[in-house]
Protein backbone atom coordinates (compact mmCIF):
# COMPACT_ATOMS: atom_id res chain seq x y z
CA UNK A 1 0.00 0.00 0.00
CA UNK A 2 1.39 3.31 -0.79
CA UNK A 3 0.48 6.48 0.67
CA UNK A 4 -0.35 9.10 -1.92
CA UNK A 5 -1.47 12.68 -1.72
CA UNK A 6 -3.04 14.57 -4.35
CA UNK A 7 -2.50 18.15 -4.48
CA UNK A 8 -5.36 20.02 -6.02
CA UNK A 9 -8.64 18.23 -6.27
CA UNK A 10 -10.37 19.44 -8.64
CA UNK A 11 -11.71 17.15 -11.76
CA UNK A 12 -8.35 15.14 -12.77
CA UNK A 13 -6.98 14.97 -8.86
CA UNK A 14 -10.20 14.00 -7.87
CA UNK A 15 -10.40 11.18 -10.61
CA UNK A 16 -6.69 10.11 -10.07
CA UNK A 17 -7.11 9.86 -6.51
CA UNK A 18 -9.64 7.65 -5.87
CA UNK A 19 -8.64 5.73 -8.89
CA UNK A 20 -5.44 4.70 -6.54
CA UNK A 21 -7.26 4.53 -3.73
CA UNK A 22 -9.29 1.70 -5.17
CA UNK A 23 -6.51 0.10 -5.97
CA UNK A 24 -6.20 -0.08 -1.71
CA UNK A 25 -3.66 2.85 -1.49
CA UNK A 26 -4.11 5.26 1.09
CA UNK A 27 -5.04 9.04 -0.39
CA UNK A 28 -4.88 12.31 0.83
CA UNK A 29 -6.45 15.12 -1.15
CA UNK A 30 -5.20 18.65 -0.41
CA UNK A 31 -6.97 21.90 -1.90
CA UNK A 32 -7.48 25.30 -0.77
CA UNK A 33 -10.67 25.58 -1.54
CA UNK A 34 -12.60 24.05 1.52
CA UNK A 35 -16.09 23.31 0.21
CA UNK A 36 -13.94 21.18 -2.40
CA UNK A 37 -12.31 19.37 0.70
CA UNK A 38 -15.92 19.32 2.56
CA UNK A 39 -17.33 17.94 -0.35
CA UNK A 40 -14.59 15.07 -0.58
CA UNK A 41 -15.10 14.11 3.23
CA UNK A 42 -18.49 14.18 3.07
CA UNK A 43 -18.05 11.42 0.19
CA UNK A 44 -15.54 9.77 2.71
CA UNK A 45 -12.35 10.35 1.91
CA UNK A 46 -9.76 11.94 3.43
CA UNK A 47 -8.73 15.28 2.47
CA UNK A 48 -6.98 18.67 4.33
CA UNK A 49 -6.53 22.14 3.69
CA UNK A 50 -3.04 22.05 5.38
CA UNK A 51 -0.83 20.80 2.66
CA UNK A 52 2.03 20.10 5.26
CA UNK A 53 -0.90 17.31 6.13
CA UNK A 54 -0.85 16.23 3.30
CA UNK A 55 2.96 16.13 2.83
CA UNK A 56 3.36 14.60 6.22
CA UNK A 57 0.73 11.64 5.04
CA UNK A 58 1.99 10.40 2.07
CA UNK A 59 5.49 9.56 0.40
CA UNK A 60 4.05 10.06 -2.56
CA UNK A 61 2.49 13.58 -4.23
CA UNK A 62 0.62 13.98 -7.53
CA UNK A 63 0.57 17.69 -8.63
CA UNK A 64 -3.15 18.02 -10.25
CA UNK A 65 -2.75 21.97 -10.45
CA UNK A 66 -4.61 24.22 -12.96
CA UNK A 67 -1.91 25.43 -16.10
CA UNK A 68 -4.41 28.10 -17.29
CA UNK A 69 -2.86 30.51 -20.31
CA UNK A 70 -2.41 33.89 -19.86
CA UNK A 71 -2.09 36.44 -22.91
CA UNK A 72 -1.88 33.33 -24.97
CA UNK A 73 0.56 31.74 -22.97
CA UNK A 74 1.00 29.03 -19.99
CA UNK A 75 0.24 30.29 -16.56
CA UNK A 76 2.31 28.81 -14.47
CA UNK A 77 1.53 30.12 -10.71
CA UNK A 78 -0.24 27.28 -9.08
CA UNK A 79 2.58 25.26 -10.42
CA UNK A 80 5.17 27.55 -8.74
CA UNK A 81 3.09 28.01 -5.97
CA UNK A 82 2.45 24.66 -4.31
CA UNK A 83 5.98 23.40 -5.57
CA UNK A 84 7.56 26.15 -3.73
CA UNK A 85 5.64 25.09 -0.42
CA UNK A 86 5.40 21.62 -0.88
CA UNK A 87 9.94 21.58 -0.69
CA UNK A 88 9.11 23.50 2.31
CA UNK A 89 7.20 20.89 4.02
CA UNK A 90 9.81 18.17 2.30
CA UNK A 91 12.39 20.09 4.64
CA UNK A 92 10.95 18.81 7.40
CA UNK A 93 11.16 15.15 5.95
CA UNK A 94 13.36 12.76 6.30
CA UNK A 95 12.31 10.23 4.12
CA UNK A 96 12.61 9.83 0.21
CA UNK A 97 9.25 11.46 -1.57
CA UNK A 98 8.10 11.35 -5.00
CA UNK A 99 6.71 14.45 -6.61
CA UNK A 100 4.89 13.86 -9.60
CA UNK A 101 3.46 16.26 -12.12
CA UNK A 102 0.21 15.17 -13.64
CA UNK A 103 -0.66 18.70 -14.51
CA UNK A 104 -0.07 19.80 -18.14
CA UNK A 105 2.99 21.58 -18.83
CA UNK A 106 5.08 22.66 -21.75
CA UNK A 107 8.46 20.79 -22.48
CA UNK A 108 11.11 21.56 -20.14
CA UNK A 109 8.89 22.89 -17.50
CA UNK A 110 9.98 20.02 -15.00
CA UNK A 111 13.64 20.37 -15.50
CA UNK A 112 13.34 24.48 -15.19
CA UNK A 113 11.07 25.18 -13.11
CA UNK A 114 9.77 22.33 -11.02
CA UNK A 115 12.91 20.74 -9.59
CA UNK A 116 14.89 23.94 -9.03
CA UNK A 117 11.99 25.07 -7.01
CA UNK A 118 12.01 21.83 -5.30
CA UNK A 119 15.94 22.16 -4.18
CA UNK A 120 15.97 25.29 -3.51
CA UNK A 121 13.14 25.25 -0.54
CA UNK A 122 13.60 21.83 0.53
CA UNK A 123 17.26 22.35 0.78
CA UNK A 124 17.47 18.81 -0.67
CA UNK A 125 18.71 17.13 -4.29
CA UNK A 126 16.29 15.59 -6.32
CA UNK A 127 17.76 12.23 -6.78
CA UNK A 128 18.52 11.01 -3.86
CA UNK A 129 16.40 12.81 -1.76
CA UNK A 130 13.75 13.93 -4.27
CA UNK A 131 12.00 11.83 -7.18
CA UNK A 132 10.38 13.61 -9.74
CA UNK A 133 8.39 11.91 -12.53
CA UNK A 134 6.14 13.53 -15.08
CA UNK A 135 2.74 11.84 -15.53
CA UNK A 136 0.51 13.33 -18.50
CA UNK A 137 -3.04 12.11 -18.14
CA UNK A 138 -5.40 11.39 -20.73
CA UNK A 139 -8.89 11.69 -19.28
CA UNK A 140 -11.45 12.33 -21.98
CA UNK A 141 -15.22 13.55 -21.23
CA UNK A 142 -16.94 12.58 -24.65
CA UNK A 143 -20.16 14.78 -24.48
CA UNK A 144 -23.18 13.25 -26.53
CA UNK A 145 -23.28 16.11 -28.67
CA UNK A 146 -20.37 14.23 -30.63
CA UNK A 147 -21.19 10.64 -29.92
CA UNK A 148 -23.10 7.91 -27.62
CA UNK A 149 -20.10 5.99 -27.79
CA UNK A 150 -19.04 5.81 -24.66
CA UNK A 151 -15.92 3.83 -25.71
CA UNK A 152 -14.62 6.97 -26.72
CA UNK A 153 -14.64 8.21 -23.10
CA UNK A 154 -11.02 8.20 -21.35
CA UNK A 155 -11.24 7.71 -17.17
CA UNK A 156 -8.66 6.32 -14.64
CA UNK A 157 -9.53 2.82 -15.86
CA UNK A 158 -10.25 2.74 -19.04
CA UNK A 159 -6.69 5.33 -20.54
CA UNK A 160 -5.21 2.80 -22.80
CA UNK A 161 -1.37 3.40 -21.96
CA UNK A 162 0.65 5.24 -18.80
CA UNK A 163 3.12 7.86 -19.70
CA UNK A 164 5.86 8.26 -17.10
CA UNK A 165 8.65 10.37 -17.67
CA UNK A 166 11.36 9.99 -15.08
CA UNK A 167 14.14 11.56 -13.70
CA UNK A 168 15.95 8.70 -12.97
CA UNK A 169 14.91 4.94 -12.55
CA UNK A 170 14.66 4.64 -8.56
CA UNK A 171 11.65 7.62 -9.33
CA UNK A 172 9.66 5.61 -12.38
CA UNK A 173 10.43 2.24 -10.57
CA UNK A 174 7.81 3.57 -7.99
CA UNK A 175 5.24 5.01 -10.22
CA UNK A 176 5.43 1.78 -12.31
CA UNK A 177 4.29 0.17 -9.45
CA UNK A 178 1.24 2.22 -8.86
CA UNK A 179 0.07 1.67 -12.06
CA UNK A 180 0.89 -1.99 -12.68
CA UNK A 181 -2.50 -3.17 -11.94
CA UNK A 182 -4.06 -1.25 -14.40
CA UNK A 183 -2.42 -3.70 -16.83
CA UNK A 184 -1.84 -1.63 -19.68
CA UNK A 185 0.86 -0.64 -21.30
CA UNK A 186 3.59 1.73 -19.75
CA UNK A 187 5.86 4.44 -21.43
CA UNK A 188 8.54 5.31 -19.54
CA UNK A 189 10.53 8.25 -21.31
CA UNK A 190 12.55 11.07 -19.94
CA UNK A 191 10.93 13.72 -18.13
CA UNK A 192 10.70 16.57 -21.39
CA UNK A 193 9.05 13.51 -23.95
CA UNK A 194 6.70 12.43 -21.47
CA UNK A 195 6.02 16.57 -21.59
CA UNK A 196 5.55 16.44 -25.43
CA UNK A 197 3.58 13.54 -25.76
CA UNK A 198 0.58 15.51 -23.99
CA UNK A 199 0.95 18.35 -26.20
CA UNK A 200 1.01 16.21 -29.07
CA UNK A 201 -1.90 14.36 -28.52
CA UNK A 202 -4.11 17.54 -26.99
CA UNK A 203 -2.86 19.60 -30.84
CA UNK A 204 -3.65 16.27 -32.68
CA UNK A 205 -7.21 15.78 -31.18
CA UNK A 206 -7.98 20.16 -31.82
CA UNK A 207 -6.16 19.77 -35.50
CA UNK A 208 -9.05 16.63 -36.32
CA UNK A 209 -11.79 18.77 -35.05
CA UNK A 210 -10.57 21.77 -37.37
CA UNK A 211 -9.60 19.68 -40.20
CA UNK A 212 -13.60 18.43 -40.16
CA UNK A 213 -14.72 22.04 -39.76
CA UNK A 214 -12.54 23.11 -42.83
CA UNK A 215 -14.51 20.65 -44.75
CA UNK A 216 -17.67 21.48 -43.77
CA UNK A 217 -17.08 25.03 -45.15
CA UNK A 218 -16.10 23.36 -48.91
CA UNK A 219 -19.12 21.40 -48.60
CA UNK A 220 -21.18 23.98 -48.20
CA UNK A 221 -19.77 26.25 -50.59
CA UNK A 222 -20.95 23.24 -52.90
CA UNK A 223 -24.45 22.27 -51.77
CA UNK A 224 -22.81 18.77 -50.59
CA UNK A 225 -24.32 16.87 -47.52
CA UNK A 226 -20.64 17.94 -45.06
CA UNK A 227 -22.18 14.92 -42.38
CA UNK A 228 -23.03 11.87 -45.18
CA UNK A 229 -19.20 12.54 -46.09
CA UNK A 230 -17.83 12.64 -42.60
CA UNK A 231 -19.72 9.50 -42.03
CA UNK A 232 -18.35 7.48 -44.70
CA UNK A 233 -15.20 9.11 -43.99
CA UNK A 234 -14.70 8.09 -40.88
CA UNK A 235 -15.76 4.21 -41.53
CA UNK A 236 -11.99 4.37 -42.57
CA UNK A 237 -10.21 3.00 -39.37
CA UNK A 238 -7.63 5.03 -40.74
CA UNK A 239 -9.33 8.12 -40.08
CA UNK A 240 -12.05 7.19 -37.13
CA UNK A 241 -14.63 9.14 -35.97
CA UNK A 242 -13.42 11.48 -33.60
CA UNK A 243 -14.00 15.27 -34.99
CA UNK A 244 -16.34 14.11 -37.55
CA UNK A 245 -19.37 15.39 -36.36
CA UNK A 246 -18.67 19.27 -36.99
CA UNK A 247 -20.16 22.42 -37.14
CA UNK A 248 -19.21 23.97 -33.75
CA UNK A 249 -15.95 24.84 -32.50
CA UNK A 250 -13.86 22.79 -29.98
CA UNK A 251 -13.87 24.22 -26.34
CA UNK A 252 -13.63 22.82 -22.88
CA UNK A 253 -10.85 23.18 -20.61
CA UNK A 254 -7.79 21.55 -22.43
CA UNK A 255 -7.71 22.09 -26.44
CA UNK A 256 -7.36 25.41 -26.59
CA UNK A 257 -5.54 26.32 -23.81
CA UNK A 258 -2.88 23.92 -24.96
CA UNK A 259 -2.91 24.99 -28.48
CA UNK A 260 -2.56 28.46 -28.04
CA UNK A 261 0.45 27.90 -24.80
CA UNK A 262 2.00 25.28 -27.67
CA UNK A 263 2.14 28.02 -30.42
CA UNK A 264 3.57 30.33 -28.21
CA UNK A 265 6.16 27.91 -27.22
CA UNK A 266 7.22 26.80 -30.61
CA UNK A 267 7.59 29.90 -31.91
CA UNK A 268 10.07 30.81 -28.70
CA UNK A 269 11.46 27.73 -30.38
CA UNK A 270 11.63 29.83 -33.51
CA UNK A 271 9.51 27.14 -35.22
CA UNK A 272 6.72 28.70 -37.44
CA UNK A 273 3.67 26.31 -36.55
CA UNK A 274 1.95 26.78 -39.69
CA UNK A 275 -0.53 24.11 -39.77
CA UNK A 276 -1.46 24.71 -35.63
CA UNK A 277 -2.11 28.32 -36.53
CA UNK A 278 -4.11 27.19 -38.98
CA UNK A 279 -6.43 25.28 -36.15
CA UNK A 280 -6.87 28.22 -34.02
CA UNK A 281 -7.91 30.13 -37.23
CA UNK A 282 -10.42 27.89 -38.19
CA UNK A 283 -11.72 27.22 -34.67
CA UNK A 284 -11.98 31.02 -34.41
CA UNK A 285 -14.24 31.51 -37.34
CA UNK A 286 -16.85 28.51 -36.74
CA UNK A 287 -16.55 29.75 -33.11
CA UNK A 288 -18.09 33.41 -34.33
CA UNK A 289 -20.37 31.75 -36.97
CA UNK A 290 -21.89 28.64 -34.78
CA UNK A 291 -20.86 29.01 -31.76
CA UNK A 292 -18.60 25.97 -29.34
CA UNK A 293 -19.83 22.07 -29.09
CA UNK A 294 -21.08 21.53 -25.80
Amino acid sequence: MAKISILGSGIVGTIVGRGFKEFGNRVIFYDIDEKKVQNLRNSGLDSTTELSNAIRESDISFLCLPTPTKDRKIDLSYIRSVTENLARCLKEKNDYHVVVVKSTVLPTTTEKVVIPLLEEHSGKKVGPDIGVCVNPEFLTEIHRSWTDNKSYARDFFSEDRVVIGEFDKRSGDVLQALYEPLKVPIIRTDLQTAEMIKYACNCALASRISYWNEIYYICQRLGIDSNLVAKVAGMDKRIGKYGTIHGKAFGGKCLPKDLDAFISFSEKLSCEPKLLKAVTEINERIKAERGVRE
